[in-house]
């Protein structure tokens, strides 16, 4: 684990397994009782939880996967799509033994879960908590821009998105940060609490220290973008916690609307902006979201 990760988990530990296309996957793990599964953003790591799993952890068994080609995972040249990072979940849990569990996502990792549900079924999962992601990240170009607000969809170019990333990071993010796919622009993310402002930190730290190769991680945020999982939301039938932000990128009003009505009895929270209700507010109100995830684990 990142010594700098470790002083803020000090209570976790490493683990690693074998996937079934024999890739070494890396996951933190800490605390007892009823297993909460954490799949983490793009291209993020348990970093961005580092002021959450603590807590959360002295009331459940938490395990924190670390995506194929971030962290200490392996970084192999084939995979790098949501489907299989679905399947790398799947084969920690024939690995750990376990036959349910509770399911958190974030931004990207909410993706992964909806693969998870498209090719597992839902009979593993207890509750579901989603954290801030849009069920379709691309418009298509012939839809009308009342049908893309209604999924958070984006007009940029996927494969130009695709081609800056491969080239660098700094031309990736320079290119991210454009209003076609930014409609909040990147300074959204900017305004951060000392806690979000750390939990960045660290990430960029993982990222350096242990080599991301953009190129590869380039193709699996476009597979994350490109796919529509409209159709998957609306069968979910667990008991399911959203939670976004007022001035999040990911999310609007007119999704938060479509997402009440798709998914059956879902539980909304939205942090305000004065809670620095962005991206990653789990980092900047940390209080509340610890409180809202084990309250709702609870019931």
């Amino acid at each position: 684990m990142l010594k700098e990760l470790k002083e803020l988990m000090p209570n976790f530990k490493d683990g690693f397994f074998t996937t079934s296309d024999g890739i070494e996957i890396h996951y933190l793990e800490g605390g007892s009782g009823e297993p909460l599964i954490l799949t983490s953003g793009w291209p993020t790591s348990p970093c961005i939880f580092a002021y959450n799993l603590p807590e959360i952890s002295k009331h459940y068994h938490v395990i924190a996967i670390e995506t194929r080609g971030t962290g200490e995972s392996g970084k192999p040249t084939h995979g790098y799509r949501v489907s299989r990072s679905a399947k790398d979940v799947y084969d920690m849990m024939q690995a750990l033994g376990l036959k349910k569990a509770h399911f958190m996502g974030h931004s990207m990792g909410c993706s992964t879960l909806w693969a998870f549900i498209d090719l597992f079924g839902q009979d593993m999962i207890d509750k579901l908590i989603l954290v801030d992601q849009s069920p379709w990240l691309w418009s298509d170009v012939g839809e009308s821009d009342e049908s893309m607000e209604l999924h958070c969809g984006h007009r940029g170019n996927p494969y130009g998105l695709y081609d800056a990333y491969a080239n660098s990071w700094a031309d990736g993010n320079k290119a991210y940060g454009a209003p076609e796919y930014w409609p909040t622009g990147p300074a959204s993310m900017a305004e951060n609490r000392p806690t979000g402002d750390r939990v960045m930190e660290l990430e960029g730290i993982m990222n350096e220290r242990y080599q991301y190769q953009n190129k590869l991680l380039a193709g699996l945020l476009v597979n994350h973008y490109m796919t529509d999982w409209r159709d998957i939301i609306e069968i979910i039938d667990v008991p399911t916690l959203y939670i976004t932000g007022e001035t999040t990128h990911a999310m609007n009003a007119a999704c938060i609307a479509w997402l009440k009505q798709a998914i059956k009895g879902v539980e909304m929270v939205v942090f305000s902006k004065e809670e620095y209700g962005n991206h990653i507010m789990m980092a900047n109100s940390p209080e509340k979201f610890n409180r809202t995830v084990t309250e709702f684990l609870q019931k």
